[in-house]
């Protein structure tokens, strides 16, 4: 009897040990990273989630662990966080961090909203406009994209030429001193961001592309569909012409070309020699033709399954698909007189 007695109570003093060692532990994790309180900008962009801000922070060496952040964010209801440009330093613990970002920031910047779907000389053409860089300086810094892929892994790719497609359409507060490299960065922040919230990465596998691949789809799907509802379908057509070689005949991608949104294309530009004429091409063209949404995102990596291999624009917005070069004729000549 009394080595039972003496058993369980070791048990119960090794249960108590292992508590004390998990709860020492888990305290260190949330105290300051050090005694250091030079102040370290950090911007949480619109939609960012507690996980990738928590991530966000523990890259920049604020916090010790981003597990032990959201553990304590969660039990001491602190999930709430606000975007904004923040100025924290490493001698704040992960309670005063949470604090400040539950109650939010005074956003410091010009507001900057990149539409779905923009190139990338749209979004020059915008930040020039609004004061904070020139077109032709932004444009250039785009086409290094060796600078960035050491940070940015998925663009490590060799036919990654450009960011076009990469620099993701949110809303940003801007600082007119920011200098080309600190912008371009925070729209691959919250690509980067997008892409491990919706993990991408094994979504992309499945599909069967590369990342290059992939976005670029994404990009035409964004182009090609208005209506939310219709992009799964649209990104399951272009599978369809893919898996049986059939070339894409994407207007979006001649408008690419063209540098230009013509409603109606001539036959003279679905003739135009270039290997984004995906009406003379088969297959993808080389690169995105502009920077598609989540939505466009998602229903590339989530298409839906028809025997459907053409559509027609309505003029509502929608389109009419149909599984037969016949069928299609009869809807453009419905729609479109032809």
């Amino acid at each position: 009897m009394k080595s039972i007695i003496k058993f369980l109570f070791l048990g119960l003093v090794l249960i108590f040990i292992i508590i004390g060692g998990i709860f020492i532990g888990y305290k260190s994790l949330i105290s300051p990273v050090s005694n250091d309180n030079s102040l370290i900008e950090v911007d949480i962009s619109d939609g960012s989630s507690l996980k990738s801000a928590a991530r966000l922070l523990e890259e920049k060496n604020l916090i010790k662990n981003e597990t032990a952040f959201l553990i304590y964010a969660k039990i001491n209801s602190l999930e709430n966080i606000k975007s904004g440009s923040y100025s924290l330093n490493k001698s704040q613990n992960v309670e005063e961090i949470l604090q400040i970002l539950n109650k939010g920031s005074k956003p410091i910047g010009i507001k900057i909203t990149i539409p779905e779907g923009y190139e990338i000389r749209n979004i020059a053409e915008k930040l020039e406009s609004a004061g904070i860089t020139d077109f032709d300086s932004f444009i250039s810094d785009t086409s290094n994209v060796d600078l960035y892929k050491s940070q940015y892994p998925y663009l490590n790719l060799p036919e990654v030429k450009s960011l076009e497609g990469f620099l993701f359409p949110d809303t940003y507060y801007i600082s007119k001193e920011a200098t080309n490299e600190q912008i371009i960065k925070m729209f691959l922040d919250r690509f980067s961001e997008v892409y491990e919230e919706q993990q991408l990465e094994s979504k992309i596998q499945e599909s069967g592309l590369n990342i290059n691949e992939f976005i670029t789809l994404a990009s035409i799907v964004e182009r090609e569909a208005v209506k939310k509802e219709e992009r799964p379908i649209i990104a399951g057509i272009f599978y369809n012409r893919l898996s049986i070689q059939m070339p894409l005949q994407s207007c979006a991608t001649v408008q690419y070309i063209l540098k230009e949104r013509k409603p109606v294309l001539s036959i003279a530009d679905t003739k135009i020699d270039s290997p984004y004429n995906t009406y003379l091409i088969k297959g993808l063209p080389p690169a995105p033709i502009a920077s598609p949404g989540l939505d466009a995102i998602l229903a590339t990596s989530n298409p839906q399954q028809t025997k459907f291999l053409y559509f027609v624009a309505k003029g509502d917005g929608g389109h009419e698909f149909s599984e037969t070069y016949e069928q299609h004729l009869q809807a453009k000549k419905k729609y479109l007189g032809e």
